[in-house]
This record gives structure tokens, sequence and C-alpha cells, in this order.
């Protein structure tokens, strides 16, 4: 569909981004169940058409400050972004010098993301997976970093056994998350599958974000 998009400037640190996201999620969301009408078959908050990909969300920026805070670490590793969205980790990673791959379902991200690493003149490969139903071809990474992503009640296991596929053997996993209500029970899986946490708080905007480093 013909999303209602701005450019707008996304600051990290000393860092800006000019970023390509949807005027309005609440008009998106609207628009979108119009154009699907009251019959369709497709819930249009699913995960293959639901827009909340499009904007900017607290913990993408909680995330890319701790990634800031990792880079003298962070270069010349091979880093997955899973459920990127909008990708701002993913940029953050590739200005530090990580060899950065990002990765979403949803089918419109990869629209996004090219325009904007045309706009920052910044380019690293994208895949389109769903990496929770098992997809297990791909290589594993040195890490595993994504944002904002336990928001149902059937995810946290099923995150901590995703994200545990494309790791290496040593390497590390780092999650932010805005405190939701399944937050407690990821770090419960994690922890049964052998992975312990630090855990740092990153202010912004909107609120303190907790970034979790397995």
């Amino acid at each position: 569909m013909l999303y209602k998009k701005s450019i707008r400037d996304v600051r990290v640190g000393a860092t800006t981004l000019k970023i390509e996201t949807f005027e309005n999620l609440d008009d998106t969301i609207d628009a979108l169940c119009e154009q699907l009408g009251p019959e369709a078959s497709q819930d249009p908050l699913s995960e293959d058409l639901c827009p909340y990909f499009g904007v900017v969300w607290p913990a993408a920026i909680g995330l890319s400050k701790k990634l800031l805070r990792m880079k003298d670490e962070i270069r010349g590793l091979s880093v997955l972004e899973i459920g990127c969205g909008l990708a701002i980790p993913s940029f953050i990673a590739h200005q530090l010098g990580a060899n950065i791959t990002a990765s979403d379902f949803h089918g419109d991200v990869e629209n996004f993301l090219k325009i904007n690493q045309s706009l920052n003149n910044a380019h690293f490969p994208y895949e389109r997976m769903n990496w929770r139903a098992g997809e297990n071809h791909w290589k594993k990474f040195d890490w595993v970093i994504g944002s904002d992503i336990l928001y149902e009640s059937r995810h946290p296991h099923e995150v901590a056994e995703g994200l545990i596929k494309f790791v290496k053997p040593g390497g590390k996993i780092i999650l932010a998350d805005p405190g939701r209500s399944y937050l407690q029970n990821f770090v419960t899986s994690m922890n049964s599958l052998g992975y312990q946490e630090v855990l740092e708080s990153f202010s912004t905007d909107e609120q303190d974000i907790y970034v979790f480093e397995f």
C-alpha cells in the first residue's frame, strides 16, 4: 500500500541519521484496515502486515546507545539484527565497523531500508526471514541483537530459542526492551538455556530502556 511518509532526523550520540518513517502510525494502521476491508481474511495487525516497523521506537535508540558504548568491541565482528524494522541499530553497528546484517519478516521493510541506506550513504546486507519459525540455514554470528521484540505472550521462549540458533559459541546476544510484561519470562528462558545476563539502563527522550547482554 502507499504509506504517508516523512524524513526525520534521528540522533544517537554524536550521529544523526536521516530516516524515512510513517508520518503517523495510527493513520497508517487505519489506512491498512480500510484497504483490507471488513471481510478481509487477514488480520491487519498480523506479523506479515502490521506496520509497526515503520516508526522509530525508544528501544532501538537504547540498543544503539549500548552499541556505541561497545564501539571498541564491535569493530570487525559479524552481527545480525533480528526484527530490525527501520534498522537504527544496524546503521550504528555499520558505522562502528561491524559486518552487520539486518533482518525482518515484514515485506515492506526492505524498501524502507533501501531508501534509508541511500539517505545515509550506508549499505549493508538485508535478509527477509521469520527467525522464530525454525529457519536455521544461516551461518552463525558473533553477536545477535534486537530491540522491543517481546510483545506477545508466546514470544519469550521462542525468542530465546530463536536467538541462540544464530550466535556462535562464546558470542553475545544483546536485547533492548522498554520493560514489557514478558521480559522476565524471556530472561528466565535465557537462563534455562545457559545464558547469564548483564543489565544496563539507557535513557531516551521518551523512556528508559533496559538493555541485556547475554
